[in-house]
């Protein structure tokens, strides 16, 4: 898990193909993944920054509307590209098309919600991701618990993995490690190089000190992102609703 078949830690793997990637197919992969159809520029060009995708707000934009023509001329593309304010909105063509992109109503399983443990676990390692990750024993020095079961749990969810190039088990986090804290990228984590200083501060200084405020931070992030994304969520339910109703006033 978090390997390739060479087994190339993730982290590296994913800053090589950083280098070589198309600007308009990493657009498409955020507009159409999971988390939202409604992006701002600045939110892309965080989420690219902080998953090595060197971009800027020109080149990004160049690539929105670049990408917003293609799928307006493709003749089998079901969504089109459309800017409105500061945002640009990914959305089908059509009232069917929308239909056939739901979610289907399958009865799947509740995502698993993470215990405090869980979190400050997986925020520790996330902390040491740039150190080649860390070891299960100083995972529990810092937090002062036994760190093998929140571990186990961690890396089942998919959210961490061992760094294959070391002989014992040193945790790295996945891409999802962030998104399992209500968070896009590393760049939404102002207080992540506050915390990776105090990771090297020496014991002393650090006995005296508690990683509180830093759940704290992350807690308020997430939950500005969350409102963010309910927001988003009620304007395409809105905008959905005034098109199905527009023939009918029409007539």
């Amino acid at each position: 898990m978090g390997t390739n078949a060479g087994q190339e830690p993730l982290e590296e793997l994913v800053q090589t193909q950083a280098l070589s990637l198309d600007l308009r197919e990493a657009v498409m992969a955020c507009l159409s993944g999971g988390e939202s159809r409604r992006w701002t520029v600045g939110e892309l060009v965080e989420r690219f920054k902080g998953l090595g995708v060197c971009v800027s707000r020109a080149s990004v934009t160049a690539a929105l509307a670049e990408l917003g023509l293609e799928l307006e001329l493709s003749g089998w593309a079901p969504w089109r590209l459309l800017e409105r304010g500061t945002e640009w909105i990914l959305e089908p063509k059509s009232e069917l098309l929308a239909l056939l992109s739901g979610v289907r109503g399958l009865p799947l399983k509740e995502p698993k919600i993470l215990s405090e443990e869980h979190k400050a676990v997986l925020l520790v390692v996330i902390g040491h991701r740039r150190k080649g990750g860390i070891s299960k024993a100083r995972v529990g020095e810092i937090l002062g618990l036994d760190a093998s079961s929140y571990l186990d749990d961690l890396l089942r969810e998919g959210l961490i993995y061992c760094d294959p190039s070391r002989e014992l088990n040193f945790w790295r986090p996945t891409p999802e490690a962030l998104l399992a804290l209500g968070l896009r990228s590393f760049a939404d984590i102002p207080v992540l190089k506050e915390l990776e200083e105090w990771f090297d501060t020496d014991k002393e200084t650090r006995a005296t000190a508690k990683l509180d405020p830093f759940f704290e931070k992350i807690h308020k992030l997430a939950s500005r992102r969350l409102k963010r994304e309910v927001e988003r969520r009620e304007t395409i339910s809105g905008l959905g609703k005034s098109s199905s109703t527009a023939p009918a006033r029409a007539a």
